[in-house]
């Protein structure tokens, strides 16, 4: 096997990778990495396997995805599905690469060399397949892989057949760090491309949904028809909203108890993040819940709401950043 490539940076990550990490990154990235500048900065725990090129680099400060943790074999709308039977959804800063080459390497050993260095420094397996082991042909992982994640890119060509994929994890007091691997033959001028996701698990800032008022809802109904809400949450996959809702559902019970001829539509809306009719019927159950809490805990009657999930289908940002994404996660209130 060629030997992988690494940086200074990563060789002494290898002695203390966390503090050396820290000092790391107070410094220029030409400092870092002067040898990759111009082709765009390596992630300092994973480098590069030896002769391979940087075809594509972009960082997002917090975002969240899923990683396959069994081979993906389910399908719903003639896509292959990540869900919380053969992934984990993590959320934090995401880094996406993508390298091509040496032309006379394989998928296999250009990953398993980039694998082999992260377990020196600490990582753990949590899955690895090969081909037909990763779902069907390896076509359904190739689709999972390559397209789940929110950050885009058109590089890796469609050659599963011969891919190979890892998934690994660090364990930090400070976070978890989650590195996907997944190799293919064929890049474009030969040998393998290989896509690399680091996921750096973080908190995300908190209190800063603005819960709108009873009376700001009546304005907004008055002027539009209808209202957004922010401030109703609800975990990954999940339908009941979070404990932290309870002030926004609130407010839109004094609401409806300040105008008691109104009936009201309450409108489940997700990100494009996940299969179209997953998510429609998930928003479908998120809003039915919220109108469950508004009759059973609040007394508002049944004949006054009706829940309607919309899914991604009426956007009112794009669902290509994370910021857009996260103005299409809501729940409308509707004047019916």
């Amino acid at each position: 096997m060629r030997r992988l490539t690494i940086t200074t940076l990563a060789l002494a990550l290898l002695a203390a990778p966390v503090a050396v990490e820290a000092q790391q990154r107070q410094q220029p990235a030409a400092q870092r990495a002067p040898a990759q500048a111009a082709q765009g900065q390596d992630h300092p725990l994973v480098g590069r396997y030896e002769g391979s090129q940087q075809r594509f680099r972009q960082v997002r400060d917090y975002e969240e995805t899923r990683f396959p943790t069994a081979a993906v074999r389910n399908r719903q709308g003639g896509q292959p599905r990540l869900d919380a039977g053969n992934s984990v959804a993590v959320a934090g800063k995401l880094t996406r690469l993508v390298y091509t080459g040496p032309a006379d390497r394989s998928p296999l050993e250009v990953v398993r060399n980039l694998q082999e260095r992260l377990e020196r420094l600490g990582f753990g397996v949590v899955f690895t397949c090969r081909m037909a082991e990763c779902g069907g042909s390896g076509s359904d992982l190739w689709f999972a892989v390559v397209n789940e994640p929110p950050i885009k890119q058109t590089i890796m060509p469609s050659n599963w057949e011969g891919g190979v994929y890892a998934l690994l994890r660090w364990e930090r007091a400070e976070g978890d760090v989650w590195v996907s691997l997944y190799g293919v033959p064929n890049a474009p001028g030969g040998g393998p491309a290989t896509l690399v996701d680091v996921l750096e698990t973080k908190g995300m800032e908190r209190d800063k949904v603005v819960v709108v008022s009873a009376d700001e809802m009546a304005r907004a109904i008055a002027a539009s028809g209808k209202v957004a809400l922010y401030g109703i949450l609800f975990d990954t996959d999940r339908a009941d909203p979070r404990p932290d809702s309870r002030p926004a559902i609130e407010e839109i019970a004094k609401y409806l108890r300040a105008n008691p001829q109104v009936a009201v539509i309450v409108v489940g809306h997700t990100d494009s993040q996940g299969g179209f009719d997953y998510n429609v019927d998930l928003s479908r159950r998120r809003a039915a819940a919220v109108v469950a809490i508004l009759t059973r805990e609040f007394g508002i009657p049944a004949a006054r709401l009706t829940a309607f999930g919309a899914g991604m289908a009426a956007p009112v940002a794009s669902n290509d950043t994370a910021e857009g994404k996260a103005q299409n996660r809501r729940v409308e209130i509707v004047k019916r």
